[in-house]
Parts: C-alpha cells; structure tokens; sequence
C-alpha cells in the first residue's frame, strides 16, 4: 500500500493524499506549477511531485499547521501568509507533530508501530526559505492564475486560493465539513460564521475543495455551514479528547446531508460559542 494517494481533479489540478488522511494540491499552467501544502513530511512528497510535473515549482502553504507545512524542508523555498510564520520554526512544528503522534498512538492502539515509524522517517533536506504573502497576491503559473484571499480562523495565516480556470475556492483547512475553531486566536463561531456569509458573496465559483477530502464541495456549502455554526448550541455539543492545555474542546455535530457526508462539525472551546 502505498503512503500517497493521487487523484487528478481535472486535466490540470492533482489531490494527493497521505495515508494519515490530510492532502496536497498540485496545479499546473502552461509555464509553472504550484503545489499547495507540503503535508506532514513523513515521506518524500518531492520525489512525488517530480513524477508529475518537470515544470519550475512554487510552494505554498494554506496555514502553518504540522499536518499542512511539516513537508516544507523538502523545498528550498515557501510562501506562507505572514500572520503563520511563526509556525514554521522548527521548534513549533516539532511540539505540534509530537502532540499530534501522541494522540494519535493513545486513541488508535494499533496504528502505534506505524506511527512510531513515521515519528522517525522525516526527510530534511533544505534550510528553507519562507517567503510572506498578504491578501490579494496572484500567482501566475501561465494560462492560469491563483489568487490568496486570507481567511484567519483556523489559524491567523489561513489562506483560501481563488482559481478562475476551474471556478473552484482551495479552502484548505478554513473551510471544510470538520472545522477545527479551538487553536489559539480564533474566533468566536457566531463570528466565522459572519466571514463564511461574506465569502459565500463571491461571484463565478461553482465549487471548493478542502484538504482532507477528494471530493468536492458545492459553493453552497458555504453559506450551510455558516448557518450550521449558528445553530451551534453548548447544550447540544460532547466534550471530547482533544489534547489543547487546560481548555476542553466540545464538538457540535449534525448529518451531512445533502452534502454526501456522514456529518458535518465543529470542534471548539467553550468560550467561543457564549
């Protein structure tokens, strides 16, 4: 079995997915390609994305996350919202991936030697440089251009990218059917709801795609979710076994219909939703 999965969204657009459930997107114009997020980094996803494209490559991160940026010593050079840099210390990455593996290997006993080789099979390679990005910057890769549109929540640098040639939003982790609001800084969900509102206004996109799915979303999921955080209620949510310091973290949940999945949630800490 294989650690990554590939799929082509369309003739240009690759989803490759690791094993352990979060993707990459590779995208390709006439001139350059770009791939967005660089995954855990368990694995060499480099000698991956060489089998696909020999275009020049540019790299960009959806937020700072260990599961989005922990692949990001795989390349000489990163473009990451400024407002995530800090994330990308080495310091910062390695607490999170071992918190991440810890929990990991308490709740899924026999993934534990699997995880435990993972924990030792990173690949570093370069002293990576970060480059900052700000809302509104355009990467033309020829015959197709990527636009950031910054959307913190999930994390202070999440970016979405807008992409004309296929209609479709590139949400990464900041929207999706599984949000996770508990991370230090984010907002209340009442909040978020009202910044999903607005970009559910954007005109000429039929769809998005999220990083930990395949399949994709139409627009109108969207303005659903946003509805659906406001439905959200203390009452009607179940502590979980988040690991995040001293605040438990609740998950409110509802079924996924019509959206084709199972259920749709929100995982957050008590002081965002009263």
């Amino acid at each position: 079995m294989s650690y990554y999965n590939i799929s082509k969204n369309d003739i240009d657009t690759w989803y490759i997915r690791e094993m352990l459930g979060v993707g990459c997107f590779l995208f390709e114009g006439s001139e350059k390609a770009l791939l967005f997020d660089t995954g855990f980094g368990f694995r060499n996803i480099r000698k991956v994305i060489d089998k696909l494209t020999s275009k020049p490559l540019v790299v960009v991160n959806s937020h700072g996350h260990t599961d989005h940026a922990g692949g990001n010593t795989q390349f000489p050079q990163v473009y990451i919202h400024s407002a995530d840099l800090k994330m990308t210390e080495d310091a910062w990455q390695k607490n999170q991936r071992d918190q991440l593996i810890g929990y990991a290997r308490k709740n899924h006993f026999l993934a534990r030697p699997f995880l435990y080789w993972l924990g030792r099979s990173r690949p570093h390679i370069y002293d990576t440089e970060y480059k900052a990005i700000e809302d509104g910057v355009i990467f033309d890769l020829g015959g197709r251009r990527l636009t950031v549109t910054h959307f913190p929540g999930h994390s202070p640098g999440s970016i979405i990218l807008t992409d004309e040639h296929t209609q479709t939003l590139y949400t990464g982790d900041a929207v999706n059917s599984g949000l996770f609001l508990f991370f230090e800084g984010s907002p209340k969900l009442k909040e978020y709801a009202e910044r999903l509102n607005d970009l559910a206004q954007l005109q000429g996109y039929s769809k998005i795609f999220d990083s930990h799915s395949k399949n994709p979303l139409p627009i109108s999921f969207i303005s659903h979710y946003a509805s659906f955080l406001e439905r959200a209620t203390l009452d009607k949510s179940q502590i979980t076994n988040f690991p995040n310091g001293e605040k438990d973290v609740y998950v409110y949940k509802e079924e996924g219909i019509p959206f084709e999945r199972d259920f749709i949630t929100v995982h957050f800490t008590k002081d965002l939703i009263i």
